[in-house]
């Protein structure tokens, strides 16, 4: 279970319920950061629990904002590998360099990650059309989880 919080400006600072249906800071017109009981799962978690869970985003659970678990939209993003880059490393005088390699997710990028958990959390709240504006990566993470979550979806490419 999600150990959100609230919502907090990343301006201004105001709080915000969570579980209401927000995009930016009312306030200040900033985005929304979501926030976590942190002490609470750092006393519930262990190294050895994340061991045993699923091989995917969701075994974060308690740290995404997903409360729960029937609402999860999942096509298996998450838990890529890191590739060692031994020659940018040695130009950078990094010893133990790695790269994530987001191309791996469902959707063919990194944006899968973040859109499977705007769209799991806008299905959690009653949302049923989204809209993005994207140059491409986001556009087509998001059209995929809304499709996945029957959700009716809008792009806006320039």
């Amino acid at each position: 279970m999600s150990a959100l919080t609230h919502l907090e400006c990343s301006f201004c600072e105001k709080e915000y319920e969570a579980d209401e249906l927000h995009t930016l800071c009312p306030a200040c017109g900033k985005p929304l950061l979501a926030r976590y009981n942190l002490k609470r799962v750092g006393e519930e978690w262990s190294r050895e629990d994340l061991a045993v869970r699923v091989a995917s985003l969701w075994r974060y659970q308690e740290v995404l904002p997903v409360r729960h678990e029937e609402n999860a939209i999942s096509l298996g993003e998450g838990y890529t590998p890191l590739l060692r880059a031994e020659r940018l490393g040695r130009k950078l005088k990094m010893r133990n360099l790695f790269i994530k390699d987001g191309s791996l997710n469902p959707t063919g990028s990194f944006k899968a990650r973040g859109l499977c958990m705007a769209i799991s959390r806008a299905k959690e709240l009653g949302v049923s059309e989204v809209v993005i504006p994207s140059a491409g990566n986001a556009a087509g993470a998001m059209a995929a989880y809304a499709a996945k979550a029957g959700m009716k979806a809008h792009v806006f490419m320039p």
